[in-house]
């Protein structure tokens, strides 16, 4: 038995160790144990007990063909999303926007077979972090079972880059041009 295990075991016991000799002269004596008490006092009464409710994040039901993810969107942000929509030809209504700190997103088996989204567009998300085994390269389209997806900076980097935004521009003409 480990030392560690041993003291998660008899942590508040008090241990003998019993020594063994092949010397006569030896009398085993039993040792006095004296009984402990030990008294815990109840954190809480039957009165006071607190119903611990777990968060439920609701799981997502794909509309259209383009579906945004990012982690979080400020009102500015989403300003600049509506421009850049607006100029590859779409408005908010027409995407699946995914803010992935209120939505838990399915698995990557489970996004496939909807077949209802054929684009995606990741501002500052890697698939790594929704544990779909996708490795995309910055601002470069990548077409994977039927689904067209572009990496990019987070938004609020873009809005105060102009050459981020260019590159992006070039990105998205590129995905969208099919």
């Amino acid at each position: 038995m480990t030392s560690n295990l041993a003291n998660y075991l008899f942590s508040n016991e008090t241990l003998y160790k019993n020594v063994v000799s092949d010397s006569p002269k030896v009398m085993e004596t039993k040792p006095h144990i004296e009984p402990k008490v030990l008294v815990q006092e109840p954190t809480s009464t039957p009165t006071q007990l607190e119903k611990v409710v777990k968060p439920t994040i609701p799981t997502l039901k794909f509309r259209n063909q383009v579906l945004i993810l990012a982690d979080t969107i400020s009102d500015s942000e989403k300003a600049l999303l509506v421009k850049i929509l607006g100029a590859i030809g779409l408005t908010i209504e027409q995407v699946d926007l995914i803010e992935l700190s209120k939505v838990h997103m399915p698995d990557y088996q489970t996004f496939v077979s909807q077949a209802i989204t054929k684009k995606v567009i990741s501002f500052g998300v890697g698939l790594g972090r929704l544990n779909w085994n996708i490795l995309l390269n910055i601002y470069q389209p990548k077409q994977i079972a039927g689904v067209d997806f572009l990496l990019s900076d987070e938004l609020r980097v873009l809005d105060t880059n102009l050459e981020l935004k260019k590159v992006l521009w070039g990105a998205l003409k590129a995905m969208f041009s099919n």
